[in-house]
């Protein structure tokens, strides 16, 4: 038999975790339904383990999960975990308490396909002891945008068409979607919940993971969609193109906070303990200097022509693959939508 332990970081997002684990859960049942009904006698058995850890979370999921899902093991935290912390407690409940032989990192704000249980089930039951796989998210409105997934060479994989094979080789992938050997807690340990508090957590243990003879893959098939607006395309874009875009002073002094705020990929703790992954320490200098370096580009752009900045703001959004709809609803808010 082979044990799955899916695992879902959450806090405060009742509706969107309840979603996802209304999905998971018809999508077993199908799976079991269409099992019993084989008549193959070398299928083999498979044992699909839900695992929430809920933050902490004041609206109520905890209490929705158990009334509704009571087949799901509901781990609770404090309200510090953040995604790393929440991500590390789950695989350890998955090897320690049910002994699995998979770990699937799922975050709850995606719509899972329709066959993502069947593929889920046809990857685990290949041989692949040390072989981690990431899945696709894609935009729900730009089908072709893929919003999350892996990197190859520092460049983020963010266009279906870069897909000549349907599995790709790739130097680490996010954590929303990918499935694990759950042996790899044994040979390299949980992810870093010091170092990489949030952001970050998913990158740094690929990174390690392959370090120590693992590959890492991002599989076209393997696949879900989630309503990615605006907002969370400024969320990651560059902080000095954060603040060009930004018109009011409030705004621009939201975007120097991003430097010190765990909420944001721009976190200068988190940065600089990417850059410096593979060392055991970082000296306290090397973050105060990430820091005026950043300053000084962010607010340095005031300086530059406009036409320089517009130039570079287009590139970067061609390069990240934005659609041109997006791309107009950040850089003129106010305007309204073509028909």
């Amino acid at each position: 038999m082979l044990t799955l332990g899916i695992t879902i970081p959450v806090r405060n997002r009742k509706a969107l975790t309840l979603a996802i684990l209304q999905q998971i859960s018809e999508q077993i049942a199908a799976q079991s339904a269409q099992s019993a009904k084989s008549t193959n006698i070398e299928i083999i058995e498979i044992n699909i383990q839900i695992i929430v850890v809920d933050d902490a979370s004041t609206d109520g999921t905890a209490e929705a999960i158990a009334l509704h899902f009571p087949q799901v093991h509901l781990l609770h935290g404090d309200g510090d975990l953040w995604w790393t912390g929440a991500i590390a407690k789950a695989m350890t409940y998955a090897t320690q308490t049910l002994n699995a032989d998979y770990i699937i990192w799922l975050n709850d704000d995606i719509t899972l396909a329709d066959d993502f249980i069947t593929q889920v089930l046809a990857y685990c039951q290949q041989p692949t002891a040390k072989t981690l796989t990431g899945g696709i998210i894609c935009d729900q409105q730009h089908p072709d945008w893929i919003v999350f997934g892996g990197v190859i060479a520092s460049q983020l994989i963010n266009n279906i068409s870069q897909f000549t094979q349907p599995v790709l080789p790739v130097d680490t992938l996010n954590g929303n979607l990918a499935i694990l050997p759950a042996r790899i807690v044994a040979d390299i340990g949980l992810p870093d919940t010091k170092r990489f508090r949030h952001y970050g957590g998913d990158f740094e243990y690929i990174c390690r993971a392959k370090a120590n003879g693992y590959s890492a893959q991002l599989s076209s098939q393997l696949r879900a969609t989630t309503d990615y607006q605006a907002a969370d395309v400024i969320r990651y874009m560059p902080l000095w193109i954060q603040w060009v875009t930004s018109s009011r002073l409030a705004d621009k002094w939201q975007v120097l906070q991003k430097l010190s705020s765990r909420r944001s990929p721009h976190n200068v703790e988190h940065m600089v303990n990417s850059i410096h992954r593979a060392q055991p320490s970082v000296p306290r200098w090397k973050y105060a200097a990430f820091y005026c370096r950043k300053l000084i580009k962010i607010i340095g752009t005031e300086f530059i022509p406009a036409t320089v900045k517009k130039r570079r703001i287009q590139a970067y959004f061609q390069r990240q693959n934005i659609p041109p709809d997006i791309a107009q609803a950040i850089l003129n808010p106010t305007a309204k939508p073509s028909s």
